[in-house]
């Protein structure tokens, strides 16, 4: 809350503006992450290292250039991450992405993006445990394991990840940071090995060919965006990091550089060596033989299935951390049950939503498996969903951006050439991978995936209606309290007097 009032002269305004006692964002454990931890949340999100396994593949399947999709997608994810930036760099928010957007465009738009978030974060949780169970059984021994012996598995490991997450985050942090580690160096050393039997059958020529058609190029890069997604999910940890406003930013760029260059070390690989292409796509796949038949040795199997393990764990960690933060920012605006934003005393974790996300990515892996789902159905299904939830987020921070900036009288010309660019580029590709994908294997999680949104979309307008007072709370980031200013008496009106304005 906040007003003018005339200074003794006269000549000049200030704002009265009132402090509360507790921050709306309180019980989170803040200023408590330093810069590698935040930086592991986003590499762990956008999981490098299933992505370089898988996203040439389906690349290749698509028919684009695999070195320069993949370098397209680099691009467009940097122009994002710019606009981000002008975000990150003024406010710290748990909720991100959608707390930008309600700046910029309103509270409509902001839970609509809300709504892609929950999707993107959810869907990724429940993509990452499914995989995870069917790798961690394969690693024991368990070569072809049944409905039963998948449930079993996935309850297990969900119940772990509920315990680190609820641990702390600086456990889960360094612990997501420590497996996505041992997962990236795995699998460079794979590659290195693969490249160094097969050299003789490398081609540059191949390695940089260009597309055909500027169509193959566009298909390409729209699957090649969906490996990267992912470097945003830093600024959730905003109110939990050290010097939020510097090192978010920082994050974001580094952990999207980190991911850029392990897709594309492996796929320069890949493309131009088809003995490569074909080993890597076997470990996106989950069938290790030929990777076996190319190194020659057989050892080599459990040590890259505990690599892939180590990722996906990794990945499960960070997206439902980000999933949790998001749910406790919307709790506190009242848009989802006040539940859902308690903290735990000791740990300063959300931990009922810890509880219920973790349940409800088990639960959606238990029913699909009883149903009959296959792992390649729900690897493609859980993967597209994502997808189009991060593109549809990214396209609205890139248009927020600009307005956000034009209001506070910061505008600048390089983000608004970013965010055109971007939000461009993005809408392209979200068009483009609809398109070629509905009639595949995928067309499950790109229908669920548009009708979560427009059911989303429905939601807002009806909230609109009925409960305007509660749209005019979204958007809430983190702001000073009374004993953050000064630890002086203050008034029973508690009102400080702070800055000139113009």
């Amino acid at each position: 809350m906040s007003e003018p009032v005339a200074d003794g002269a006269g000549r000049r305004a200030r704002v009265r503006l009132r402090l509360g006692a507790r921050s709306q964002l309180a019980g989170l454990d803040r200023r408590t992450l330093g810069f590698g931890d935040v930086v592991a949340q986003s590499v762990a999100v956008m999981a490098p290292c299933a992505a370089a396994a898988t996203i040439p593949m389906l690349v290749s399947q698509s028919g684009g250039p695999l070195v320069w999709s993949v370098i397209g997608a680099a691009v467009l994810s940097a122009l994002v991450a710019v606009t981000l930036g002008a975000f990150a760099s003024r406010m710290a928010a748990p909720g991100a992405l959608y707390t930008y957007v309600a700046k910029g465009l309103g509270s409509t738009s902001g839970l609509i993006t809300a709504a892609a978030m929950v999707l993107g974060y959810g869907a990724l949780g429940v993509l990452m445990l499914s995989q995870m169970s069917w790798y961690g059984l394969r690693l024991i021994g368990v070569d072809d394991p049944g409905p039963a012996q998948i449930c079993v598995a996935a309850t297990a490991l969900a119940v772990l990840c509920a315990v680190l997450l609820i641990r702390g985050i600086r456990f889960s942090a360094r612990v997501g940071l420590v497996v996505e580690s041992v997962a990236v160096v795995v699998l460079l050393a794979v590659v290195v090995a693969l490249l160094v039997r097969t050299s003789p059958h490398s081609s540059l020529s191949a390695m940089v060919a260009g597309p055909d058609r500027m169509t193959d190029l566009f298909s390409g890069v729209a699957i090649a965006v969906c490996g990267l997604v992912g470097f945003e999910s830093a600024a959730t940890l905003s109110v939990e990091a050290r010097r939020p406003l510097r090192t978010v930013p920082r994050a974001m760029r580094v952990s999207l550089g980190i991911g850029v260059v392990v897709v594309v070390l492996a796929t320069a690989a890949q493309a131009g060596n088809p003995s490569v292409l074909e080993a890597i796509a076997g470990l996106g796949s989950g069938d290790l033989g030929v990777l076996t038949r190319e190194l020659g040795v057989g050892w080599v199997t459990p040590i890259v299935y505990i690599g892939v393990c180590a990722s996906f764990l990794a990945c499960m960690l960070a997206s439902t951390t980000a999933l949790t933060r998001t749910l406790l920012s919307l709790s506190r605006e009242g848009v989802v049950p006040a539940p859902l934003g308690r903290t735990h005393p000791r740990y300063k974790t959300p931990v009922v939503g810890v509880v219920v996300s973790v349940a409800l990515i088990a639960a959606v892996v238990v029913v699909s498996i009883f149903a009959g789902a296959s792992a390649n159905s729900v690897r493609g299904s859980m993967a597209s969903a994502p997808a189009i939830a991060f593109l549809v987020a990214y396209a609205l921070v890139c248009v927020a951006a600009p307005v956000f900036l034009y209001r506070t009288g910061e505008l600048q010309p390089r983000i608004v050439v970013a965010a055109a660019l971007g939000s461009v580029g993005i809408v392209t590709i979200l068009v483009v991978f609809i398109v070629t994908n509905i009639g595949g294997a995928w067309w499950p999680g790109i229908l669920a995936a548009v009708a979560w949104l427009v059911i989303a979309a429905l939601g807002c307008v009806v909230l609109r209606v009925v409960r305007p007072e509660l749209l005019a709370r979204v958007g809430i980031h983190e702001t000073p309290t009374r004993s953050e200013v000064w630890s002086g008496h203050l008034d029973t009106d508690d009102i400080a007097v702070v800055g000139p304005t113009r």
